[in-house]
């Protein structure tokens, strides 16, 4: 085995590693995605043999998502392990056509290089996109999510969809280590083959695109027209006390006594989060009374997050319902489209594993947008809501949107998942969620991340407490406005979806065609 080949794959692999996991949130280092492959792309470009780039790319994929998905621990050590394998498998997939196309063109002209460059991109996409079907679906932080903190690259999500951002950033990387390895090994120092080559320009333009198409988006003065002021209570209850059956009642009381802390602020509507009361909204009269005689006492209408049970089929449902002061609850309900494997539901092939949830039977899968119409100040508001981890799926939040949802209210509960990064992880999927449709996002959790954000991806508050901790039990509210421009039309990804993923998979088959030059041979460029 060549060492120096060796020693640079395994410092590739980690700075790799770390770039991308630093990346991500809950850490605020998004220029790290503009070169955390192109260490590993430029190992690529030594031909690295068989053994030992299997171990890097596996090690790479593995680490990353590990450590990407450590918050996952809390719930299930194993279950994070396996989960972070099967991902980490998939960016191997990726990282063998990589090491194929790479050094095939590593001497061919610009023009092959740049669609070799989308090809590889456009493949990163393809890979992307099978996540939020494969094994149930699991679209998890995309490489777009780096960027959550910076709508002046984002915008471009209302086109082509947060997939877009991905496939920017990977073809970046790949035309900033093309660039470098030109710099490292070539003997004339030309200046637009030098650092101002024509793949680091070409990088830049694409970088320009997004800068243009942010200025072009940008809403018109003073045309944010305010919806409603809502309140947001965060009982934070921890988890493994949420169904202990002897604190059912002191649970309650805790719900009830934040709403009431709530309840004298200013608002026109209160936001419960995920599966907020200790029994069922539906199917449990008793507990439906006492949320409508605490609706009543508010004169609010009560947006949560909740749990329906059929008594005569036994069925189970996870969704979001509408109380509403001297009408109650709503019975249209919105009934959650996406659910989490051994959380709500066990696959029939591993039936002999116990639910980490333990409450009902297997819950049974909503079948549409199930749009929520909210009362607030004379007029009535199409709520979409994502329940849960919902807003991680790119085509649950336009099904809303296309059904005519104005806003999208998010209710989770991240306490499962520990003080660390997981709820900040969940709330920057939601950023992308409301550039990619133009609509509002609101987000009530149990004990954070609670906020909203605007149509064009800006957080614009977020609840803390006195120590500026997003996990605190509590509440308080927040503004939510929309501007006129959004308010009667819908964006271009909203009414065309993926698009964008069938012309990546086609840029994806070109790469068939790539071959290196057969009349020259390939040097080893990096030592």
């Amino acid at each position: 085995m060549n060492r120096p080949s060796q020693y640079w794959g395994i410092l590739a692999g980690v700075l790799t590693t770390l770039l991308w996991v630093m990346s991500i949130p809950p850490f605020e280092f998004a220029e790290a995605a503009y070169v955390a492959f192109v260490p590993l792309f430029l190992w690529l470009y030594t031909r690295p043999t068989g053994r030992l780039f299997w171990v890097i790319a596996v090690g790479v994929g593995w680490v990353s998502w590990c450590a990407i998905l450590i918050w996952l621990r809390h719930v299930t050590v194993f279950g994070t392990l396996a989960l972070s394998g099967v991902l980490g498998f998939l960016f191997v997939l990726w990282l063998l056509l990589a090491r194929r196309i790479v050094p095939a063109i590593a001497d061919r002209s610009f023009g092959v290089r740049a669609l070799s460059f989308f090809g590889l991109a456009g493949a990163w996409v393809v890979v992307e996109w099978s996540r939020t079907w494969l094994l149930w679906g699991f679209p998890w932080a995309p490489f777009s999510l780096s960027q959550w903190e910076r709508p002046l690259v984002l915008q471009i999500s209302a086109w082509v969809g947060a997939y877009g951002v991905s496939f920017l950033l990977i073809f970046f990387n790949l035309c900033v280590a093309h660039t470098l390895r030109n710099r490292i090994v070539g003997r004339e120092r030309k200046l637009l083959t030098g650092w101002f080559s024509p793949d680091l320009y070409m990088a830049m333009g694409a970088l320009c695109i997004c800068i243009y198409v942010f200025f072009n988006s940008l809403p018109q003065k003073d045309s944010a027209k305010e919806l409603f002021v809502a309140a947001v209570v965060q009982p934070y209850i921890a988890p493994e006390l949420k169904w202990d059956t002897d604190r059912e009642l002191e649970n309650l009381n805790i719900l009830e006594r934040q709403t009431r802390f709530v309840g004298t602020l200013i608002s026109d509507v209160i936001l419960w989060p995920e599966a907020a009361t200790p029994w069922p909204i539906v199917g449990y009269p008793d507990m439906a009374t006492r949320v409508e005689r605490l609706c009543n006492e508010m004169g609010k209408p009560i947006l949560m997050g909740n749990l329906a049970n059929d008594l005569e089929t036994k069925q189970w449902y996870n969704g979001s319902f509408l109380c509403v002061p001297g009408e109650g609850i709503d019975p249209n309900f919105y009934v959650k489209r996406e659910l989490v494997p051994f959380g709500e539901f066990v696959p029939k092939p591993f039936g002999f594993i116990k639910k980490v949830v333990p409450v009902g039977g297997n819950f049974i899968p909503g079948t549409d947008a199930g749009l929520i119409d909210l009362p607030v100040r004379d007029t009535t508001i199409p709520i979409g809501s994502l329940v849960c981890y919902e807003d991680v799926f790119p085509s649950l939040a336009r099904e809303s949107a296309a059904a005519g949802a104005q806003v999208f209210f998010v209710a989770t509960n991240n306490a499962w998942y520990g003080e660390e990064g997981g709820a900040s992880q969940h709330a920057a999927h939601s950023v992308l969620r409301a550039i990619e449709n133009r609509r509002p996002v609101m987000r009530a959790g149990n004990g954070g991340w609670s906020g909203w954000i605007d149509s064009f991806g800006t957080i614009r508050e977020v609840l803390h407490d006195e120590d500026g901790s997003i996990y605190f039990r509590g509440g308080g509210t927040y503004t939510v406005f929309q501007f006129e421009e959004w308010m009667t039309q819908q964006s271009f990804y909203t009414r065309h979806g993926d698009w964008f993923v069938a012309v990546c998979g086609g840029l994806a088959v070109l790469l068939v065609f790539v071959r290196p030059r057969k009349a020259e041979k390939t040097v080893s460029e990096v030592a």
